[in-house]
């Protein structure tokens, strides 16, 4: 593929996949945000996130971190640590593997394997979520000032910086002059055999489908039916946790004089009726909407690599693309009660915790997570007869 001559963007001619796109940021630009946002994390976990107060006489203060030993106590333990690897540990690794790469790059100091962890960088974008986590903090402020006041303090802020950083750094990465940097793309002849790295699309003549790609260290031409069975597992697994996710509560408020269990369908409810139905609307689509239509579309795909078919490639390859890029936001629900939970903690009197539901519902949303992150498209094309 040529270097494009300005602004632009090129296209797979097959199936509109975007392959590259101009302009891009210079790479001092993404180290300085990788660097500003790995600086801003440690203050956006462990500083006041929120206050709360109840007629001025009962206090509470929250710190993202803060929710992790929370809803440890109150539901199952891989909630937790879900929690605090994709708010925090992965967004973090993300952007000092950022830095690494690109600091070898530009001052011209080597590092083992820096294809490698650019790679790891690149794999961690799915399982980032600084966005998913900000919009679920928006909601959760309007869940607690349901019962109490609630101040956002510097935390929120440093978080919110952090997000915004993480989303520039997505849009303005300019990957394949990162890749020709580390090992630069050498066209091969047109009577050589060539076998085809799937991440980070270098061509070679000198190696065979399996071995490590020189250049990411992933495997060359990788075997694709083999992931077919463990996407199956993972659909198959999720399918029986919807029942629990939706009919199980994800909030229980402990009041004074009740105990209120609300559901994700309760929580929409709850939020439209304190005059909050915008995110009513976000946590129906999120939480709802989304994580079914996922399903449905993924026990569709895998049917038809079962049942090939070449009529409507192109649309199953798109509708892959989207799926892939909305499959993150449905952890906006298990989130809310992640954040709420520290926020109104006035035991005895209005007490919020992460119910039972929450922990089915992270499982559900972390296998579609799963299976889609398994599920590899080309395989369609492969059983349709159209690609190799």
């Amino acid at each position: 593929m040529p270097e494009l001559p300005g602004p632009g963007t090129v296209e797979c001619y097959r199936c509109d996949r975007v392959l590259d796109r101009r302009p891009r940021a210079p790479l001092r630009a993404t180290f300085a945000l990788a660097a500003a946002m790995f600086i801003l994390l440690p203050p956006a976990v462990f500083m006041p996130l929120m206050d709360s107060t109840i007629q001025n006489l009962l206090f509470e203060e929250s710190r993202l971190v803060s929710s992790v030993p929370v809803i440890y106590s109150e539901v199952w333990f891989p909630f937790a640590f879900g929690f605090l690897f994709f708010a925090f540990l992965f967004p973090a690794f993300r952007a000092l593997f950022l830095m690494v790469v690109l600091g070898s790059l530009l001052w011209g100091f080597r590092v083992w394997q820096r294809g490698r962890i650019f790679r790891w960088s690149e794999e961690l974008r799915i399982w980032s979520m600084t966005d998913v986590v900000v919009i679920a903090g928006f909601v959760a402020y309007f869940r607690a000032s349901v019962p109490a006041d609630v101040e956002v303090r510097v935390g929120a802020w440093c978080y919110l910086a952090v997000a915004a950083l993480a989303l520039v750094i997505d849009r303005t990465l300019d990957r394949r002059a990162i890749w020709d940097a580390i090992l630069p793309d050498k066209p091969p002849m047109d009577e050589q055999h060539v076998v085809s790295c799937d991440v980070c699309e270098l061509t070679v003549t000198s190696r065979r489908p399996g071995d490590h790609c020189p250049r990411c260290g992933s495997r060359l031409d990788r075997a694709i039916a083999v992931r077919f069975v463990p996407a199956v597992t993972a659909v198959a697994a999720a399918i029986p946790l919807l029942l629990p996710a939706y009919s199980f509560s994800v909030m229980v408020n402990d009041q004074l004089t009740a105990v209120l269990e609300h559901t994700v369908v309760g929580t929409i409810q709850l939020l439209a009726d304190h005059g909050y139905w915008q995110f009513g609307i976000v946590v129906l689509v999120a939480g709802i909407a989304i994580p079914i239509f996922e399903l449905a579309c993924l026990m569709w795909l895998l049917a038809r690599v079962r049942f090939p078919a070449q009529k409507g490639l192109v649309l199953r390859t798109r509708l892959y693309r989207l799926m892939h890029r909305l499959v993150r936001w449905p952890m906006i629900i298990p989130f809310i009660a992640a954040l709420a939970a520290p926020i109104v903690d006035f035991r005895g009197v209005d007490d919020i915790v992460a119910g039972p539901g929450a922990t089915p519902l992270f499982l559900l949303i972390a296998l579609i997570m799963l299976a889609i992150r398994l599920f590899e498209p080309r395989h369609m094309w492969k059983t349709a007869g159209v690609a190799r």
